[in-house]
């Protein structure tokens, strides 16, 4: 793990004049004991609170933030359910309580769009799609890309929502929305990892002239020209191949009845413990550009979600081409680089998900979750684990230097925008600090010490 040094230790060292040996080791005795109380601990603070299902931010250039709400659904009483494929058939219900929101620096939030489709489990609002993330582009253009997390063939019918499953550029002066992709049609007519036909678009990246979508449903990368131009490239994300007996499993309630029992399992798809179904899909959840120019991405991992086994991928951007870049992660939901290079992998649960919450924002467990920091050289540290970190998904480096994180994400009214400190995860070792100092208080008698043979030689010479 690397330390940043203080540079005001620095300042000071040098300002200082080395008359002798002793008032140096003196003075840097000194400076050693400052420099270890003067480290600064990571930090931790809420922004907003209240959210419904807060997910991916970003940043205008003046420092505000965008944030998408995904909003609670609907209760059901129009009709526009639909089963969730992935949390045990309950009901996924549409309403209009999905949103765009600003928060300024001072704290007040504007809504920019609202009244967008929310789709979530009913009654509890959980696990909401809509809304998912918003980007600017170099020149100040706004995109909005919404979820879906169900069978695109139902979103125009019984959903009534076809406004799901795009990306969009944004008018923030009038609101107005124009569709740039539609990646929920294009799975249902061409299912590109062959898999089971669900979409659900979560995240985006930018680059160039090109958007880079990860759908969470449909496993797959898209790329889509900004332009107008649609689809460019699309590009399923690789499997896990996990035996069913190497997985843990939850048990089901003494008399309870596995809905998939007897039912046949889709293509792809194998059954574990208990028949729950498992199928080693990826999941990708989140996507950032990396410094070298290329893609990286976050998966999230299929049921029942393994722990250890998620993995961040590196993909060309000109031709999608995957491969691994880091493997041993639990549930990611997002990652960021900084100006250095570092790359920051957040984890949603740091266990099984099942172990923490049941479906419908029941909590039984821990649901704390972690922020991992990867080194250009591959070093991994977790700079922040639970204390306050719980369920989150969405991760953004700040202009300002901090992370930000959308907090308990996955839960609607208790949703929050957090900012965490990444710079000082460990107090230097004084060791580190006094070798450092005493290298330069050295360097800096040797200079002076030749600065005076220097003058003394000048005026000999006169």
């Amino acid at each position: 793990m690397t330390t940043n040094f203080p540079t005001l230790l620095i300042h000071n060292l040098q300002q200082m004049k080395l008359k002798n040996l002793t008032i140096t080791l003196f003075t840097l005795g000194i400076t050693v004991v400052a420099g270890t109380t003067a480290a600064e601990a990571a930090s931790f603070k809420v922004i907003a609170d209240g959210l419904n299902n807060p997910r991916n931010l970003d940043f205008d250039r003046e420092g505000n933030i965008y944030v998408t709400e995904s909003g609670f659904g609907g209760d059901g009483s129009d009709g526009r359910c639909i089963p969730s494929p992935s949390a045990a058939y309950i009901p996924l219900c549409a309403g209009q309580n999905g949103s765009l929101i600003k928060i300024a620096k001072d704290g007040t939030r504007t809504n920019i769009l609202s009244g967008l489709t929310s789709l979530a489990l009913s009654p509890s609002g959980e696990q909401a799609a809509g809304p998912a993330d918003f980007k600017f582009d170099s020149r100040g253009n706004a995109y909005l890309l919404t979820g879906l997390a169900g069978n695109p063939n139902q979103r125009d019918t019984v959903l009534r929502s076809p406004d799901l499953g795009k990306l969009y550029k944004v008018d923030l002066n009038t609101g107005g929305l124009t569709t740039l992709a539609d990646f929920a049609a294009y799975e249902a007519l061409n299912n590109p990892d062959g898999s089971d036909i669900i979409s659900n678009p979560y995240a985006f990246a930018i680059k160039g002239n090109n958007a880079f979508v990860v759908d969470g449903g449909g496993n797959t990368l898209y790329s889509v020209g900004l332009d107008g131009s649609g689809i460019q490239n699309v590009a399923a994300l690789p499997t896990k191949l996990i035996a069913p007996d190497k997985l843990q499993f939850p048990t089901l309630p003494e008399g309870s009845v596995d809905p998939t029992e007897g039912a046949p399992l889709p293509p792809g798809y194998t059954s574990g413990s208990n028949g729950l179904p498992v199928s080693n899909q990826s999941v990708p959840t989140g996507i950032a550009v990396a410094p070298d120019g290329s893609l990286t991405i976050s998966e999230y991992t299929y049921f029942p979600y393994p722990e250890g086994e998620a993995r961040i991928f590196s993909v060309n951007p000109d031709n999608l081409e995957i491969e691994t870049l880091a493997d041993g992660f639990t549930q990611l939901t997002g990652v960021t680089y900084d100006p250095e290079g570092n790359l920051y992998a957040l984890q949603h649960i740091n266990v099984s998900e099942w172990k923490a919450i049941q479906q419908g924002g029941i909590i039984t467990g821990d649901i704390s979750g972690s922020v991992i920091k990867i080194g250009a050289d591959g070093t991994r540290s977790t700079i922040w684990s639970g204390d306050g970190l719980e369920a989150a998904s969405g991760i953004t480096y700040g202009p300002d230097g901090n992370l930000y994180i959308s907090n308990r994400a996955r839960l609607a009214g208790t949703g929050q925008i957090i900012r965490i400190n990444p710079r000082s995860e460990q107090v230097p070792e004084p060791a580190t600090i006094a070798g450092t100092l005493i290298a330069a208080a050295f360097g800096k008698a040797a200079m002076a010490k030749k600065r005076k043979h220097e003058a003394l030689a000048k005026a000999e010479m006169v």
